[in-house]
C-alpha cells in the first residue's frame, strides 16, 4: 500500500507537470517530427530489451541474493548495454534506410548513449523495486520527468524541432538513473565470476525472449505505419496510442511495478494469489475503464480544442483504440502473475502468439490507412485477450465467472456513464461551444459513474480508496459496515506487507 501510494502521487505531480507541457509541445512541433522519435524509440526500444538480457527480473524474483551476486550482475548488465551502444551506433545508417528516413541517423546516434546510462542505473532500480523502496525509485523517476519535460519545452520554444524530443528523453534518463544510483549505491567489485552469474541465466533468458517477443507484437502496428504509410502518419497514429494507453501506462505502471514484488512473495500460496488477482483486476477495471469511455466521449470535441485541428486525423484511431484499451489495461496483469509463479515460458508462449497474429493483422488494416491499422485492433484483440486470460486462470485454478464478476462493477458503470452522456450531447449539449461540451461531457460523465459505484457497488471503492489511503478505507469501511451489517474490509482484500513476509523499509 505504502508503493502504490508514493508511485501515485509521484506520477500524479509529474504527470501534472509534464502533460501540461506536453500539450503546450505538441502545438509546436509537427506531426513529421512525432512520426521521426516515434520511428527512433521503435528501434531503441527493441534493443533496450536486451540490456539486462532479463537478469534484472531474476534479482526480483530469486529468494536467495547476496553481495557478490549482485556485484558480478551490474559487471554483466553493464557489459551488455555498452556492446549494444556500440551496435547502435554503427547500425544508425542501415536503420535510417530501412525507414527512407535520412534524418534518423543522427538521432537513433544520439540516443544510443541511453545504453550507457541504463547500464550503470539498472541494478540500483532493480534492488529498489525488490526491496519495495518505491518512495525512492518514485522519487528518482519524478525528477527525471520533470527535467525531460522541462527542457523538452525549452528546446521546443528555440525552434529546435524532433531534438526538442531528443534531448529532452536524454535528460529524462540520465536524471532518473543517476538518482537510482544515489539511492541504491551497488559497490563494484574489481573481479567478475561467471559462475555468480549463471544461476540467473536460465530465468533472465525465458525473460528476455519472452519481451522480445512482446515487444514485437505491441510494436508491429508502429513499425507497419512507419513503414507502409509514412513518418506523418505514423505521428498521428503515435499520439493517438499515447492518448488511449494514458490510463494504462500510468497507472498500470503502478500496479505492475508493486504486483511482481507482491505476487513473489505469495508464490507458493495460491488461494491468497487467487484473491489479490481478483481484487487487483476489479480495481484497475473500476479505475480504467471509465478514463477510455470519457476519452472516447470528448475526443470529436477536445482534440481539435486541446491539440488544434492539424491534429484532427487521429480522432477516430484514437476513439476505437480507447474500446480496445480497456481489455489491453486488464490483460496486463497476468504477465507480473505468471512470473512471480516461476512460469515465464507461458508468458513467452502467450507473447509468440501475440508476434504471429498482431503483424499480419496491421500489415492488411493499413491498406485503409490509420483507422484500417485501429480496426485490426478491435478485431483481433478481443480473441487474443480471451485464449491468454484464459490460461492465466487456468494457472491459479479460477473460473471464468469469478473473473466476470469481479469486472461487472466497471462494465456496467461505464456502460451507465455512456448512456447517461450521450443522452446528454444529444438533447442538451449540441449547440454549445466545444468548451462547454468538453467540459459538461467530463461533468456529467464522472457524476454519473461515481453515482452508478456508491449506489451499487460501493465495496469496489473501498477496495480502490483502500489501495491507496488504507486509514480512509478503514473509516468508509466502518460506517459501512454499520449500516449494512456486513463486515467486508480493504484491508482483508490487500492484507499489511508484514504479514505476507514482504520486506519493507
Amino acid at each position: 500500500m505504502s508503493g502504490v501510494f508514493w508511485l501515485a502521487a509521484t506520477k500524479a505531480a509529474s504527470q501534472f507537470v509534464t502533460w501540461a507541457i506536453t500539450v503546450v509541445v505538441v502545438r509546436l512541433l509537427a506531426p513529421q517530427d512525432y512520426g521521426l522519435m516515434g520511428l527512433a524509440t521503435l528501434v531503441i526500444g527493441l534493443l533496450l530489451l536486451f540490456n539486462e538480457l532479463g537478469l534484472g527480473a531474476a534479482v526480483i524474483q530469486k529468494a536467495e541474493l547476496d553481495a557478490r551476486h549482485l556485484q558480478d550482475l551490474r559487471w554483466a548488465i553493464v557489459g551488455t548495454n555498452l556492446a549494444l551502444c556500440i551496435v547502435l551506433v554503427l547500425c544508425a545508417p542501415l536503420l535510417a534506410a530501412y525507414f527512407s528516413e535520412p534524418g534518423l541517423t543522427s538521432i537513433i546516434r544520439a540516443l544510443a548513449v541511453i545504453f550507457v546510462v541504463q547500464g550503470f542505473g539498472a541494478p540500483a532500480s532493480c534492488m529498489l523495486q525488490r526491496e519495495m523502496r518505491f518512495k525512492e525509485k518514485s522519487q528518482a523517476e519524478l525528477a527525471g520527468n520533470i527535467a525531460g519535460a522541462l527542457t523538452t519545452l525549452g528546446c521546443a520554444l528555440w525552434g529546435l524541432g524532433v531534438w526538442s524530443l531528443v534531448t529532452g528523453y536524454l535528460l529524462q534518463q540520465v536524471t532518473t538513473n543517476v538518482m537510482y544510483s544515489a539511492y541504491y549505491p551497488v559497490p563494484i567489485a574489481a573481479r567478475f565470476s561467471l559462475a555468480n552469474v549463471k544461476p540467473f541465466v536460465q530465468f533472465g533468458f525465458q525473460v528476455t525472449f519472452s519481451r522480445i517477443l512482446w515487444y514485437t507484437a505491441s510494436n508491429a502496428d508502429f513499425a507497419v505505419v512507419g513503414r507502409v504509410l509514412g513518418a506523418r502518419q505514423l505521428g498521428y497514429y503515435g499520439l493517438a496510442f499515447q492518448f488511449a494507453s494514458l490510463p494504462t501506462d500510468k497507472i498500470l505502471s503502478i500496479v505492475t511495478q508493486v504486483a511482481f514484488p507482491s505476487f513473489s512473495a505469495l508464490q507458493a500460496d495460491d488461494a491468497t494469489l487467487r484473491r489479490y488477482f481478483l481484487k487487483l483486476v476489479g480495481v484497475v477495471a473500476t479505475a480504467t475503464f471509465p478514463m477510455f469511455f470519457g476519452l472516447f466521449l470528448v475526443a470529436d470535441q477536445g482534440i481539435p480544442l486541446l491539440l488544434t485541428s492539424k491534429w484532427a486525423p487521429m480522432i477516430l484511431p484514437l476513439k476505437i483504440l480507447c474500446v480496445v484499451s480497456c481489455l489491453r489495461a486488464i490483460g496486463t496483469i497476468n504477465t507480473p502473475l505468471l512470473m512471480a509463479k516461476g512460469r515465464p515460458e507461458l508468458s513467452m508462449y502467450n507473447n509468440l502468439l501475440q508476434a504471429i497474429v498482431l503483424p499480419a493483422a496491421f500489415y492488411v488494416g493499413a491498406q485503409h490507412g490509420l483507422v484500417g491499422v485501429a480496426v485490426a485492433w478491435l478485431v483481433v484483440w478481443p480473441v487474443l485477450f480471451a485464449l491468454l486470460t484464459t490460461q492465466t486462470l487456468n494457472v491459479l485454478r479460477l473460473s471464468v465467472s469469478s473473473y466476470a464478476r469481479a469486472l461487472a462493477p466497471a462494465m456496467i458503470g461505464s456502460g451507465v456513464m455512456m448512456a447517461v452522456v450521450i443522452l446528454a450531447q444529444r438533447l442538451l449539449l449540441s449547440g454549445h461551444p466545444p468548451v462547454t461540451q468538453v467540459a459538461l461531457t467530463c461533468a456529467l460523465g464522472i457524476v454519473a459513474y461515481a453515482g452508478y459505484q456508491i449506489l451499487f457497488n460501493r465495496s469496489v471503492l473501498v477496495d480502490l480508496v483502500g489501495t491507496i489511503r488504507p486509514s480512509a478505507s478503514k473509516r468508509w469501511n466502518t460506517g459501512r459496515d454499520q449500516e449494512v451489517g456486513a463486515s467486508v474490509s480493504a484491508a482483508a482484500a490487500f492484507p499489511p506487507a508484514e504479514a505476507l513476509g514482504v520486506r519493507t523499509e
